[in-house]
């Protein structure tokens, strides 16, 4: 029975692969992108986008030269431990998918904040208003009062209108840069208060109650997305601790096995399985945090020439 262990855990952790993955393919999205409504991008500038979305000040060079490293340090440990290049690989791919993992729990971090920020904002607004302060006025109160992120938006808003921009175009290029839906909301209500007329408090209280409903909502599934991220994480990366386990109590059984072809592939087979599970895990289960992504419009440039944020970088 002692020569067929080998076999047994691989088949073990080969359906339990397979059992994740057809788990995670039973879970149906709430929604879907219209086919040809997001034009390809270029992995390096998505990767740029990602990193600038978790505010990280290095380039998409600098964060694949840094997966590299890592990466090839744990393929190292793996290697000299279980004795089979197909770990080298598979601690790689480890490497790749632990800092990809992390900037995306960043960036969701970052995200929650800056919208409960604006939630501060909108209060800024109602008290600017309730102290009849001009629009201009009341943007200039919020840049100076704004907490963090939101702090910086307005006082571009505030800085564009020194240069010579319209509040609503000024207002306008800052929603185009920071690409949050809450955001926009507010700026669309900023700009259809002074095109019309209108009174800005009784657009406010509406939008305040809905911004903080919204924000509660995705810190409540935000507690309970942590526990099964690290329950996916856990369940992925168990198959690979068990072997080093067993590498460690056995190895006149799982060295041999795994220094053969058959062994390295199967090695290959459990790490593609954990990976792809993982990664479909983390994809559907963020949809419930993750606001819109939306469309650049292609006469939006957001660089010094062409568009007045350039002299404020």
């Amino acid at each position: 029975m002692m020569w067929h262990a080998p076999n047994l855990l691989v088949a073990f952790v080969g359906a339990l692969g397979i059992f994740i993955l057809v788990l995670v393919l039973q879970i149906r999205p709430q929604h879907q992108l219209l086919q040809g409504a997001r034009a390809r991008v270029p992995f390096l500038k998505r990767l740029q986008r990602k990193l600038n979305e978790a505010e990280l000040d290095i380039s998409a060079t600098e964060f694949l030269r840094v997966a590299l490293i890592s990466g090839f340090a744990l393929g190292l440990i793996l290697f000299l431990s279980i004795g089979a290049w197909t770990g080298f690989l598979v601690g790689l791919g480890v490497g790749f998918a632990g800092y990809w993992s992390y900037l995306e729990d960043r960036r969701d971090k970052r995200r929650r904040k800056y919208q409960e920020e604006i939630a501060a904002v909108i209060d800024m607004l109602l008290q600017a208003t309730a102290a009849s302060l001009s629009m201009d006025m009341a943007i200039d109160f919020v840049a100076e009062r704004a907490p963090g992120s939101a702090r910086g938006d307005f006082q571009k808003v505030r800085d564009l209108r020194a240069l010579g921009t319209p509040t609503i175009e000024a207002m306008q290029l800052v929603a185009a840069q920071r690409r949050d839906m809450i955001f926009d909301r507010l700026i669309e209500a900023l700009t259809a208060t002074i095109t019309q007329n209108s009174k800005l408090y009784d657009v406010l209280v509406p939008m305040n109650e809905m911004v903080r409903g919204l924000t509660s909502a995705r810190r409540r599934i935000a507690t309970a997305q942590v526990r099964i991220r690290w329950e996916a994480r856990i369940v992925c990366i168990a198959p690979f601790i068990f072997i080093l386990i067993l590498n460690q109590t056995a190895p006149d059984l799982q060295r041999p096995f795994y220094a053969s072809i058959v062994g390295q592939i199967a090695l290959i087979v459990i790490g593609i399985l954990c990976f792809s599970a993982y990664y479909l895990m983390n994809r559907i289960g963020a949809r419930a945090l993750r606001p819109m992504e939306y469309i650049d419009a292609p006469n939006v440039q957001l660089d010094a020439k062409q568009n007045p944020l350039g002299a404020l970088a």
